[in-house]
């Protein structure tokens, strides 16, 4: 039983970001319904843009910065930043607010520019994995949670065998 709490502190030393942002969100939508936000939707909106604009952002960078590259924490932070704001704006009553009426016009510029980052992405990981011969570490060295790395490789070897055995070919695996 000792092995077992060691390893649960463990994973949520190693994990605190992700254990606690659950608890941030839930706060912040009832933070939403409370009559205080339908009352002052201002004050509101100023608490939503600190907490998800800034705050967890910044929370963010600082849980990702000994994991991954600078520049991949940067960016990985400026997308929780903007989808924060995207998250505030939903939780604001319609028509209320000074600053995210405002910051509408960003969503369309960058929706485009997101997906075509999330495809490009989504190109290169789809591209390795079917590819030669994946390893699970190369796409865990680059960010990828290890159970969801070895499920795209063990899916990509389902399909390669179910496309082999349609085209009739042995299969190589």
């Amino acid at each position: 039983m000792v092995g077992k709490q060691a390893s649960l502190v463990e994973i949520g030393r190693r994990h605190w970001f992700y254990l606690l942002l659950p608890l941030w969100l839930a706060a912040g939508w009832n933070l939403s319904v409370t009559p205080e936000a339908v009352a002052d939707p201002v004050m509101m909106e100023r608490v939503f843009l600190f907490d998800f604009g800034l705050f967890l952002p910044v929370l963010y960078f600082l849980f990702l910065k000994s994991r991954v590259t600078l520049r991949a924490a940067v960016l990985r932070s400026v997308a929780l930043a903007a989808a924060g704001l995207a998250l505030a704006a939903w939780l604001m009553p319609a028509g209320t607010g000074q600053v995210l009426p405002v910051l509408a016009w960003l969503r369309w510029v960058a929706l485009p520019a997101i997906i075509a980052i999330e495809l490009a992405a989504l190109v290169a990981v789809m591209r390795y994995v079917y590819g030669g011969d994946p390893k699970e570490q190369t796409l865990v060295d680059q960010g990828m949670p290890p159970i969801i790395a070895r499920l795209m490789i063990a899916e990509a070897r389902f399909w390669k065998r179910v496309f082999a055995w349609l085209a009739g070919r042995k299969d190589s695996e």
